[in-house]
């Protein structure tokens, strides 16, 4: 008999910030197909595990959490405090599953179903996000259908063996772990956030092209968070004249790097790769200037390329390199691109009074709904088996604010979704992110450029 019992918490947490400049709009019509037109067909997809997915010792609950035309999914993230900005999130999501519940709500397999999120305050403390996900989901799971886009690496780490014990899908994971691709929790898949090792990868070839003798001096936190940029990055300058001189790490959650910083430019390094999130990182910036620290170029964590966390560095983030997947909404280049100026209306109507459009996170979790919609679409049948494995299968583009080019896809082989990045460079007199180059494709090789024990962890 499949055993079910209360979700368990690690003992820690590990920082992940989501304030990116992700940002999201409503399907394009390159994805306003249906389910015959050959992009992504039902009969691609079955819930004996298409995927790869086993069902086998699921407990009989695969219908759970869809009342009627509701379906309900559980959250949790911080709403209080000092990480309370993550909240904005839910925003972006919100208003979309708003909109899509005024026409009518998704519809799966000739019926049509509205969205309901329910969601608990965090505090960005993983202990409580299990406690919340009990709540919501039910120690039996019969509560929600699934949990979407929870906050946190460690928050999802501590969800994610009891979630998969009651099958219960985890979509959408907040987080670009690359532990999402860990095969023995099949239940939990991530969400357009590139994996953090690929972050480090696209930095590490734009110095084999620009600086191929840079001297590397590293920030990172002293966790997982940091672990898989560090790993990362010093794998793939292997071979090459590139050097790493030192890597300073900080603890979780703090925000004092000073000294860290004033170390690492002591080493005499021309390229600094600053892999801190939340206020470590425009703090870093800010810290490197001070020190006098002349370096050619520098690079930036992806959860640090917010309006907020850009904007609090200033100057002092000018020409920094990071990479994205998504439009900037700050960037003019897209303000006449359909697809924000449907994210815009959107939020305009049915966003509270206080969202922002310009903030990457609430962007951010609009696109994620827009990922929901289509995943939920394209499922032969409303069972979380079923969607789970069409998420697993997916394979499109166009969908939210994602860049031409960039593709949603995952395979039984390939359990990332979004792998295909573009280098970015920040102006920080007009606020705003450009790109450079084109979109560097690292599809269906994030396993091949990961470390194995970051995958594994």
């Amino acid at each position: 008999m499949h055993r079910t019992r209360t979700l368990r918490a690690v003992p820690l947490l590990l920082a992940f910030a989501l304030l990116v400049a992700a940002c999201g709009g409503g399907r394009s019509d390159d994805n306003a197909d249906s389910k015959d037109n050959g992009s992504k067909t039902s009969d691609s997809t079955d819930s004996s595990g298409g995927s790869g997915v086993d069902t086998s010792d699921c407990p009989d609950n695969d219908t759970a959490g869809i009342d009627g035309d509701t379906i309900t999914l559980a959250s949790s993230f911080p709403q209080s405090g000092l990480t309370s900005a993550f909240a904005q999130i839910s925003k972006g999501y919100k208003a979309y599953f708003a909109k899509l519940n005024q026409a009518g709500g998704v519809e799966v397999d000739g019926k049509k179903y509205k969205i309901e999120v329910v969601d608990k305050d965090d505090e960005y403390n993983a202990s409580k996000t299990v406690q919340n996900i009990n709540e919501e989901v039910g120690t039996d799971g019969d509560k929600a259908f699934a949990v979407f886009n929870v906050v946190g690496t460690a928050n999802n780490v501590a969800i994610r063996e009891s979630l998969d014990e009651s099958c219960v899908p985890n979509l959408f994971a907040a987080t670009g772990s690359p532990a999402w691709g860990n095969p023995d929790f099949p239940w939990l898949v991530g969400s357009t956030l590139a994996p953090y090792t690929l972050e480090a990868v696209a930095y590490a070839n734009y110095l084999k092209d620009e600086q191929p003798d840079a001297k590397v001096a590293m920030l990172v936190q002293d966790d997982d968070f940091g672990k898989a940029y560090e790993e990362g990055f010093k794998d793939a300058i292997k071979g090459t004249k590139i050097t790493v001189t030192k890597v300073a790490t900080y603890p979780t959650g703090s925000n004092e790097v000073a000294s860290q910083v004033t170390s690492l430019a002591a080493t005499g390094a021309d390229a600094f790769f600053d892999g801190a999130t939340l206020l470590a990182c425009p703090n870093a910036l800010e810290e490197a200037t001070s020190s006098n620290w002349e370096r050619t170029s520098t690079f930036v964590s992806g959860t640090c390329i917010s309006k907020t966390l850009m904007g609090l560095a200033g100057q002092n983030a000018d020409g920094v390199l990071a990479t994205t997947n998504i439009k900037d909404p700050l960037n003019p280049a897209f303000k006449d691109d359909a697809a924000m100026k449907e994210y815009r209306a959107t939020l305009a109507e049915f966003g509270d009074d206080k969202v922002d459009p310009d903030n990457g996170i609430v962007a951010y979790g609009y696109t994620q709904a827009a990922l929901l919609q289509y995943v939920l679409e394209q499922s032969p049948k409303l069972t979380r088996s079923s969607v789970l494995d069409t998420l697993r299968t997916i394979d499109t583009k166009g969908l939210g604010l994602l860049i031409d080019g960039v593709d949603a896809k995952m395979s039984a082989d390939d359990p990332y979704l979004a792998e295909n990045l573009q280098l970015i460079q920040y102006d920080a007199g007009n606020k705003y992110f450009t790109n450079v180059g084109d979109v560097i494709d690292f599809e269906g090789k994030t396993a091949d450029l990961t470390p194995k024990d970051l995958i594994d962890s």
